[in-house]
């Protein structure tokens, strides 16, 4: 009974914190502190690190993505060091040794991120949150986020709509290999993490890390719809950093 009530309480408070950090409203924070204006009547009107460029510059727009990924991993990494550090690792103390909690909290930031309840629910395309999923916690992972997005990016005339879907389903492709060969073979994968395997028992690809990463590409895909529309219709506007719609005060 012990064991029950202390991993429900944990998974719950995984699952909330996870959330609160994914909803924190980077862009409109930024966009209000330095600016003093509302990111949502602007541009595209989404409060997301694309838009934050177009309107603000590409400085911001940048520091909008770099704050929007870091905030997913540190919502992974924070869950996986509680359950490591906190609860002797083998000891059967909690549910299935805890490896599901540090995705788990992953893919509700990512959830909070598009839908926060600060913003009535309308938050960005979760494209930052998927690619520090898929980036934020596998070396590797972070290499092919960054090669294939801006290879995409180039190739189709910086649509940044294009390359998200279309990159995102090549890393969906990768996680998807990397946790059947770990499922596979018994190879837990951990020498491509950040951790380099140098934590036994740590943090390990398989079922958890596939699921995440389906479900983020899934809200990522869903979240463009409007983009796949406009894209159909020969109507989505390519990125344009160059320049800025507003100016500091």
């Amino acid at each position: 009974m012990e064991n029950w009530l202390l991993n429900t309480l944990l998974l719950l408070g995984t699952l909330l914190g996870g959330y609160l950090v994914g909803s924190f409203p980077t862009s409109l924070v930024l966009g209000q502190w330095l600016y003093h204006k509302d990111l949502r009547k602007y541009g595209s009107g989404n409060p997301g690190g694309t838009n934050a460029g177009r309107v603000f510059g590409k400085k911001i727009g940048i520091l909008v993505i770099v704050l929007d990924i870091l905030k997913t991993a540190l919502v992974f990494w924070a869950s996986w060091a509680v359950a490591r550090f906190a609860f002797p690792y083998g000891e059967g103390v909690l549910w299935l040794e805890g490896a599901y909690l540090p995705w788990a909290a992953a893919l509700i930031a990512s959830l909070g991120h598009c839908y926060p309840v600060w913003l009535r629910f309308k938050g960005g395309k979760g494209v930052a949150c998927f690619m520090a999923i898929v980036g934020g916690t596998s070396w590797l992972g972070f290499l092919l986020c960054f090669l294939s997005f801006f290879l995409v990016l180039l190739l189709r005339k910086k649509v940044v709509s294009i390359s998200s879907l279309v990159s995102g389903a090549f890393l969906l492709l990768f996680e998807i290999i990397l946790g059947a060969v770990a499922l596979g073979t018994g190879w837990d994968g951990a020498i491509l993490s950040w951790t380099f395997g140098l934590l036994p028992g740590g943090l390990s690809f398989g079922w958890w890390s596939m699921g995440a990463a389906f479900l983020a590409y899934l809200v990522l895909v869903i979240r463009h719809i409007p983009n796949i529309r406009r894209l159909r219709e020969g109507t989505e506007r390519p990125a344009d950093w160059s320049t800025r719609e507003v100016e500091r005060n």
